[in-house]
C-alpha cells in the first residue's frame, strides 16, 4: 500500500438515533461511489474506536487521491447535485457538524521499521490534526516529519504515517488546522499502542518541539468499517 499525494478528509456525526442508518449507507453506496471516481487510490469510512461522547467528531470518511484532491472533489460534489448516486441515507448525517477538507501530502507513507504491514481492517487510523506556533512552519515539520514520525513508528504496534499540509477548497469552511497526520496501529495491538505512545511522549525518547501548539490538538483512533480501492489504484 504505497502512500498517495492528496487526501479528502470529512469529519461527520450522525444524527442522534441514526446512526446505523448513517453507516449503513456510507459503507453500502458513499464510499464505493466517492472511491469509483478518477484520480482517488483509496477510500475508506471509519468510526471512533473508544467514544466518550464528548468528542468532536465520532466517524471519518478519508480518500486518497493520486494528485490534486480538488478534482475528485469537484466531480463528488458534481454527482452529489446531480443526482447520480444513491443518497437515500444522507439525510442521516449531522450537517451542521460535518467538516470537509483536502490535503497534500508532505511525506510518503512511511512504514515502521518493526513488523510487517497492515491493511484494511487488520489496523486502525490514528488521526492527528495540528498546527504549529505562529511563523515556525519550517522549523515545524523538520521536527515532525524528521523526528516524531520516526519516534512514533518506534512504538511497537504503529505499522505505518503520513502527513499532509490542509488547503481549503473553494466554498467550504477554512480547516481549523492546518496539518494532518495519519497514522496506522495494528488493530489488535492499539491499546498498548497507545498508552506507549503516552508514556514516551515529552521524554528523551519522544522529544517534543516547542513549535507543536499544544492549545488545541485533535486526536482520535478510528476503526475502519469499510475500505475501498479507487479508480486509480496501482497494483
Amino acid at each position: 500500500m504505497t502512500g498517495a499525494k492528496g487526501i479528502i478528509l470529512v469529519m461527520q456525526n450522525s444524527k442522534p438515533g441514526r446512526e446505523q442508518e448513517h453507516i449503513d449507507w456510507y459503507v453500502r453506496h458513499h464510499v464505493k461511489d466517492v472511491s469509483g471516481i478518477q484520480g482517488t487510490v483509496r477510500g475508506e469510512y471509519t468510526r471512533l474506536a473508544n467514544p466518550q461522547g464528548t468528542e468532536r467528531w465520532n466517524k471519518a470518511a478519508c480518500y486518497w487521491t493520486a494528485g490534486d484532491p480538488l478534482p475528485v472533489l469537484a466531480e463528488t460534489m458534481q454527482n452529489v447535485g446531480a443526482g447520480v448516486w444513491d443518497m437515500s441515507g444522507a439525510d442521516a448525517l449531522d450537517r451542521d457538524t460535518v467538516r470537509l477538507t483536502t490535503g497534500l501530502a508532505l511525506t510518503d507513507r512511511v512504514r515502521s521499521p518493526h513488523g510487517e504491514d497492515a491493511i484494511g481492517q487488520d489496523r486502525v487510523l490514528f488521526i492527528v490534526m495540528t498546527n504549529c506556533t505562529p511563523g515556525d512552519d519550517d522549523a515545524f515539520n523538520a521536527w515532525y516529519n524528521d523526528r516524531h514520525i520516526p519516534d512514533v513508528l518506534d512504538v511497537p504496534g504503529f505499522v505505518a504515517a503520513q502527513r499532509f499540509r490542509f488547503i481549503d477548497p473553494p466554498n467550504f469552511k477554512p480547516a481549523p488546522y492546518q496539518y494532518l497526520a495519519l497514522y496506522e496501529i495494528r488493530a489488535d495491538e492499539a491499546d498498548s499502542a497507545l498508552a506507549e505512545l503516552t508514556a514516551r511522549a515529552g521524554t528523551d525518547r519522544m522529544v517534543l518541539s516547542p513549535t507543536l501548539d499544544t492549545a488545541d490538538v485533535h486526536a482520535g483512533v478510528f476503526a475502519v468499517l469499510a475500505t475501498c480501492e479507487g479508480a486509480s489504484a496501482k497494483s
